[in-house]
């Protein structure tokens, strides 16, 4: 994986739409809890061995997996 051919891409997609003034610091950090939130409900119930196992059903292991 070249990493800086991905992060090239990801910049130019930004770019491409304008989403520049989206990414301040505040933005990012507030979008980033809300997706750490997200994954976190689904494994706030499990054990530890379950969460490992994965152990969920198949509509939440698609979200963890997005």
């Amino acid at each position: 994986m070249d990493i800086d051919k991905l992060k090239n891409d990801l910049r130019k997609f930004a770019e491409e739409r304008d989403w520049e003034k989206f990414h301040s610091p505040k933005n990012l950090a507030m979008a980033l809890s809300g997706e750490v939130g997200k994954l976190s409900d689904i494994f706030q119930r499990l054990t530890e061995d379950q969460a490992y196992k994965v152990t969920i059903s198949d509509d939440d292991l698609t979200k963890v997996r997005e």
